[in-house]
């Protein structure tokens, strides 16, 4: 079975076992939901109980109620089993989707692959990894990403003015 990343543990927050998790999902609510469960380091773990903290997540598993049994997971990713994907509606997809799609401008010409995504406070932000191995960082906006194509494996894009430096 296929495993999906949805996050990365950043670090323990307080003494009490909860796991400060920058999260890599549209569906932290689901993710995160009492009693799901998520694979951290091989492990199977079970959520108890999660809040949202600023742009992350924090996260409290069962059997893990101090700070001296989650300090190992610092830094590690989190995956769930691609089958507790959600049904998503025409023209939506997932993040796990995204990654390695080719990106082109609205001539066509190539400008790379999407090599990351991640959370700010009003939108996501793609990294886009040129062919000269240089990145630039996009916003997942209207005005930005025009076309997601998952049949023909491209996103266009208008690359507006100071996006790419070259």
């Amino acid at each position: 079975m296929k495993e999906l990343r949805i996050g990365r543990v950043i670090n323990t927050h307080g003494i009490a076992g909860e796991l400060k998790i920058d999260f890599n999902t549209d569906f932290p609510e689901q993710r995160f939901a009492k009693n799901s469960e998520l694979l951290i380091a091989g492990e199977k773990l079970v959520v108890q109980s999660s809040r949202p903290f600023k742009q992350f997540w924090l996260v409290k598993f069962s059997d893990h109620e101090n700070i001296n049994l989650v300090e190992k997971y610092k830094g590690e990713d989190i995956f769930i089993n691609e089958r507790k994907e959600p049904r998503l509606s025409e023209g939506e997809f997932l993040v796990s989707q995204i990654i390695g799609l080719k990106v082109i401008d609205e001539k066509g010409n190539s400008i790379g692959k999407i090599a990351d995504s991640f959370h700010t406070g009003a939108n996501d932000v793609w990294t886009i990894k040129k062919s000269n191995g240089k990145e630039i960082l996009i916003p997942y906006i209207d005005q930005v990403v025009k076309k997601v194509d998952l049949q023909t494996s491209t996103v266009t894009i208008e690359l507006l003015e100071g996006l790419d430096e070259d």
